[in-house]
């Protein structure tokens, strides 16, 4: 039965096949990815400028509140990047940091991946600023011009270590909203819990490096008194770093030690049943869900009493497999018990597939 919900054990797994299918993209399809991932992530950082730039009255009274309706509105930008399946630098390192942990994917994947990822968000998010909002005049609005500078001079009053230290805490909340998501399968409890760790960033003032970017490009088409080796050396670079090194520590500890390491110790000492655990989403362009199917040690005795060989494929009824020749009947058992399916071996550098054949060894062993 196909339940709503995942378990913190399969939302770690499905971190892990979620990484193998980004190491599979193209490296076109990764750059538009990105691009896109820009692009829909500006939606945030919009809304943002237009509440500080339109609220002067609550910003001088009551700042506190206007903080607090900017960190509901912020998550929007990610919720789209998360339903479209689109590519975003900072949901790439939390699926990456685990992914080279359980060995599921190289290095140089997961170099490729933020790499590519973070500048093809800033290119998006300068589309959008110079496009969209400049060449609209939306930004060149009187209240925009004045809100755009403040927020970027703000920015610019913190320096190299103390920003560093806010991408720290500011990654860790959106690698926490990235994978509670992956918990739900309804799109709209996703979104209350992406919401949730994004409120905390925002309202806080911690620094997330793709939205940076808006706020920061906006700030500059407006003239705020500053330049470009400032705003790279001062927020870009600290921005990146510290975004990487929060991501990573939330990833490593939490997925990965607690949900993965520790939960499997405690099958193994308590020999409890290993369960088959099986992508059900192995497109690309989503996040994967992994369900468990049965205990290995049934599914070791049902091939073996099968007669499986050494081939790619092994033989299960339609019933079992849940895929039906053509011609068979559902009402009719004595032609589903002559017709057989064939299974294709799940494939190689791919997490094991619902539905399909054994997998290989080393993707077993990353399952």
């Amino acid at each position: 039965e196909d339940g709503l919900y995942l378990t913190t054990h399969e939302s770690a797994l499905a971190v892990v096949a979620t990484s193998m299918k980004k190491a599979r993209l193209l490296l076109d399809t990764l750059i538009i990815n990105s691009f896109i991932g820009g692009v829909f992530f500006t939606s945030g950082g919009m809304l943002h400028v237009m509440l500080y730039s339109d609220s002067p009255q609550l910003l001088d009274v009551n700042p506190g509140v206007l903080y607090l309706i900017q960190g509901l509105v912020f998550p929007i930008g990610l919720f789209f990047v998360v339903i479209m399946g689109v590519d975003l630098f900072n949901s790439n390192i939390l699926f990456f940091s685990v992914g080279v942990a359980r060995g599921a994917v190289s290095i140089l994947d997961l170099i490729i991946s933020w790499f590519v990822s973070w500048w093809l968000n800033l290119v998006g998010n300068i589309f959008v600023c110079y496009i969209i909002c400049n060449f609209s005049s939306i930004s060149s609005l009187p209240s925009w011009v004045t809100g755009s500078i403040a927020i970027l001079n703000e920015k610019l009053e913190f320096n190299f270590v103390q920003t560093l230290i806010k991408s720290m805490a500011g990654n860790f909340f959106v690698c926490l909203a990235i994978y509670m998501q992956l918990m739900a399968k309804p799109i709209h409890v996703k979104l209350i819990l992406m919401t949730l760790p994004i409120f905390v960033l925002v309202s806080l003032g911690f620094t997330h490096a793709v939205a940076d970017m808006f706020l920061i490009i906006i700030g500059l088409i407006n003239g705020a008194p500053t330049n470009v080796a400032t705003v790279a050396w001062k927020l870009f670079l600290p921005g990146a770093l510290g975004n990487i090194i929060g991501g990573a520590f939330f990833s490593l500890i939490v997925p990965f030690y607690l949900h993965i390491v520790a939960v499997e110790r405690d099958q193994r000492k308590l020999r409890l049943p290993r369960y088959e655990m099986r992508d059900q989403q192995p497109e690309i362009n989503q996040d994967s869900r992994v369900v468990r199917g049965r205990p290995e040690e049934e599914s070791e005795s049902t091939e073996s009493d099968t007669g499986a060989d050494d081939n790619d494929a092994s033989i299960k009824s339609p019933r079992e497999s849940g895929y039906i020749s053509d011609g068979a009947s559902i009402r009719s058992p004595s032609i589903m018990s002559r017709r057989k399916v064939l299974l294709r071996r799940s494939p190689s550098n791919v997490f094991p597939v619902y539905g399909m054949g054994p997998p290989r060894e080393r993707e077993q062993s990353i399952a």
